[in-house]
Order: C-alpha cells, then structure tokens, then sequence
C-alpha cells in the first residue's frame, strides 16, 4: 500500500486551494450579501404598485445577481493575489515529489523535505480537481487529478489508503 508521484504545483493548483479556502470562509457573508441585496430591491418595489408575486421574484432575482456577483469577484479576488504573490516571489511554480505509504506522507519540494504521520495531518479534502493534505486549516499538500496519468484509477487508491489510516472525521473524500 503505497503511493507515489510527481506534481507541479503551479498558480492554477495554488489558486485552486485558495479559492476552496475563501469559499468556505465566505459562504455566509455571499448569504448575507445577497439578503442585503433581496432587502434593498423590497424596499424599492414596495413604492411600486407591483403584485405581490412580482415583488418576491425581483427581490429573489436581486439575492442571487448579489450572491453570483460577490462570489464571482471573490474567486478572482483570490486568483489575482496567487498570480501576484508568484511573480513577487519569482518562483512561478515547483516540483512536489509525493510519497504516501503505511507510516505517511513525504514530500520534497527542492532541497526542503517534510515527513508527516497520518495522525498529523489537519484533514483530507478531495474535490474533482484534486486532494488536498492539510496540514493545518490555510496550508495544504496538493495533489491535482490533472496530473495524474490515470486519475480515476489514482483517486481510487488514493481513497482507499486514506479510509484505512485515517478517521473518517478527518476525511472528506468523493464517493
């Protein structure tokens, strides 16, 4: 039972996690952005002389322009930061070696290599582009599916060694 691959992780992959990150951070500001929004067009539409009915689907329409708008801008809000923070530090991207086996997981970035044990690891998160190896709740391992030469046999093994070393609590994998 062991895994291993090589992976660029670039500004897109970078991106990727980011953006999973604000989404989770955000989901209930974009909510209460776009109850504003419902509550501001209510307000306008009762000096109408509108029907009721009317009335409930502008203000419906308004919350979600609002929500699709503030997420929209917030995905490329934290899309625009990665690409800049890669040009500032002049590294565009890097090789990540992975090892995942029965005592955990290493990884070699350059000259830099970590060893972590399964019960170290924050969590787990797969998402249809790739998994993630928290190592707290900002900072992760990436492991793009994009990468992979076969991704639906990959993601299988990989889920499978995941359910078997590590509690269910710490894991959000696909099915």
């Amino acid at each position: 039972m062991s895994y291993r691959r090589n992976f660029t992780i670039g500004p897109k992959e970078a991106a990727g996690l980011y953006q999973m990150l604000a989404l989770k951070k955000w989901r209930k500001g974009a909510f209460g952005f776009g109850l504003a929004g419902a509550l501001t067009a209510w307000m306008y539409l009762t000096r109408l002389e509108l029907p009721l009915p009317v009335r409930v689907l502008i203000a419906a329409g308004t919350a979600l322009a609002v929500t699709a708008f503030f997420l929209l801008a917030l995905l490329l809000r934290v899309q625009w930061e990665v690409r800049a923070q890669a040009r500032r530090s002049g590294k565009a991207s890097y090789l990540q070696e992975t090892e995942i086996d029965g005592f955990g997981v290493r990884v070699t970035v350059g000259k830099d290599k970590a060893r972590l044990t399964f019960e170290k690891l924050a969590r787990v998160q797969e998402t249809r582009r790739a998994f993630y190896l928290f190592l707290s709740d900002t900072q992760a391992w990436i492991l793009p599916k994009s990468q992979m030469e076969d991704p639906e046999a990959e993601s299988g093994e990989l889920r499978k060694i995941f359910r078997m070393v590590i509690e269910r609590g710490r894991l959000q994998l696909k099915k």
